[in-house]
């Protein structure tokens, strides 16, 4: 399977993209959204078994990964600007298929409903859809992250990549995913804060595109069924014995179950 990465120029700037896909590549175009606070590269385990009969894109938000950052605050909105701007670069006019995780899953709802001509299906992996009193407590402590000379200021991001990483992940992996979540910076919190402030209770109802919702039981599965509530466009499915690193570990099952939905007659 062939992979590349390159850039597609927006209106928010260079926005930075991988790609897999074999010579034999047929279905629509899949875009997959990344969790805060990281990229594209967390799909990397999940794009080598979704990308053997289609063209696989993981592009990085702005200000994240090799993306050029933006002046003004980050949103969910801005995000899903950024990735049409992909699409619309790589897949000229033709529909494709998207799958978010996470963070993701807002910005790939966001889209469906900014560019719902775009959309063929979409795919939602564990969904952050909180309720109010927890998006305010989260909210309440993220704020930038304080970059001092003394490497103590990095051990938060140090003990959640890699000091607690499961006893299956590779070091590298650990380490390379503990880098990325660095890259933006005193910025690194930003997308979790348009996470939480985004209203996914007015918005997900307006998702008119067929969606399939997977929830795993790797922390989200009460926010899941929340989102799958108020979407009549999604059906849900429950893998239960999913219950961690579900684009590494997992990804072999992630991508059967996107796989399942996308290629449905």
């Amino acid at each position: 399977m062939k992979t590349t990465k390159g850039y597609s120029q927006g209106a928010l700037g260079q926005i930075h993209w991988r790609a897999a896909a074999s010579e034999n590549a047929s279905a629509p175009d899949l875009y997959c959204f990344h969790p805060a606070p990281f990229s594209g590269l967390a799909f990397t385990g999940v794009m080598q078994h979704v990308g053997t009969t289609r063209r696989v894109f993981a592009p990085d938000y702005p200000g994240y990964g090799g993306s050029d950052p933006t002046l003004e605050p980050a949103s969910i909105e801005m995000f899903a600007e950024a990735m049409a701007s992909v699409i619309d670069d790589r897949s000229d006019s033709a529909p494709v298929d998207i799958c978010g995780f996470h963070t993701g899953c807002l910005v790939a709802a966001q889209l469906c409903i900014d560019r719902p001509e775009r959309v063929r299906r979409a795919v939602l992996i564990d969904v952050p859809a909180f309720d109010e009193e927890k998006r305010t407590a989260f909210l309440s402590r993220m704020g930038p992250l304080v970059i001092t000379p003394d490497i103590a200021s990095l051990e938060g991001p140090w003990a959640s990549g890699f000091v607690k990483r499961l006893e299956g992940q590779p070091t590298d992996r650990a380490f390379e995913m503990f880098v990325e979540q660095l890259r933006p910076g005193a910025r690194m919190n930003e997308a979790f804060i348009a996470a939480f402030s985004y209203p996914w209770e007015d918005r997900l109802p307006e998702v008119k595109t067929p969606t399939r919702i997977i929830a795993t039981q790797s922390g989200l599965l009460d926010a899941t069924r929340a989102a799958a509530n108020v979407m009549p466009s999604a059906s849900i499915v429950e893998r239960l014995d999913i219950k961690r690193a579900v684009l590494d570990e997992a990804a072999e099952a992630t991508a059967a179950e996107i796989l399942t939905f996308l290629d449905a007659e």
